[in-house]
């Protein structure tokens, strides 16, 4: 987890906010309402200049392409699926060599910083997913197990992470008195986001969504917004 090098946050009186706050974590130890104040003054921020509806759309495209091809997956089979979606050189190549394409599939590109901490966001989530698999039976029964709605808790879990230390891990690392302390500290860090999100998220039992139309990515875009707010709504508590 970490920032590009040279990556400075926005500037105007928000994102000031959202700086002090996350320098607080440090004077009060990361306790739990320091980093919950960090991660409200930071959802308000990214909502005050527009990058948060441009990350929400990056997230709705690429957890819909996860989602859709899922559903290929489990109706059709792994091989089926892979040609559908352009990836027919896939087909019998090791689970290592179809993880990598599939990366590639699900991500919106590196045009726009939002695009990439999503893009980012997705890899995290698929080398956790695809951890233990070591076939090609193992890697189709993935994906026929993948749960819509744990899969965008999740995905979104990622991706409001990965966006926080793109931001500020820099910082972050500076003030942390050696590497030890500043990865325990992220450490801390994404495990308050990972239990606020589980706490606080709203599964809504979907059945039947079209994931490869605009009905799905507008799906996932309500509901980063949904997760954006339960730090929001956290600093108001």
């Amino acid at each position: 987890m970490g920032t590009s090098k040279g990556y400075t946050p926005p500037t105007g009186h928000l994102w000031s906010d959202a700086k002090r706050a996350v320098s607080g974590m440090a004077r009060n130890s990361y306790s739990p309402s320091s980093i919950g104040k960090a991660m409200s003054n930071f959802s308000k921020a990214t909502g005050g200049n527009g990058s948060r509806k441009e990350g929400n759309s990056a997230i709705g495209a690429s957890g819909s392409k996860a989602l859709s091809f899922a559903d290929l997956v489990r109706g059709f089979g792994l091989d089926y699926a892979l040609n559908q979606v352009g990836l027919s050189h896939l087909i019998g190549k090791s689970p290592e060599a179809i993880f990598e394409g599939l990366i590639d599939y699900f991500s919106e590109g590196t045009n726009t910083l939002q695009q990439s901490i999503a893009d980012r966001a997705m890899q995290e989530y698929m080398e956790e997913m695809m951890g233990d698999v070591r076939s090609e039976e193992e890697l189709q029964a993935t994906f026929e197990n993948l749960e819509a709605d744990v899969f965008i808790r999740d995905y979104l879990t990622k991706y409001l992470t990965v966006s926080f230390f793109t931001n500020f891990a820099e910082k972050i690392n500076s003030i942390c008195k050696d590497i030890e302390s500043a990865l325990k500290t992220q450490e801390r860090i994404s495990e308050f986001i990972r239990l606020e999100i589980a706490e606080r998220y709203h599964a809504d039992g979907l059945k039947n969504v079209d994931w490869k139309g605009r009905e799905g990515q507008q799906y996932i875009e309500k509901k980063c917004e949904e997760v954006w707010m339960i730090f929001e709504m956290w600093g108001d508590s």
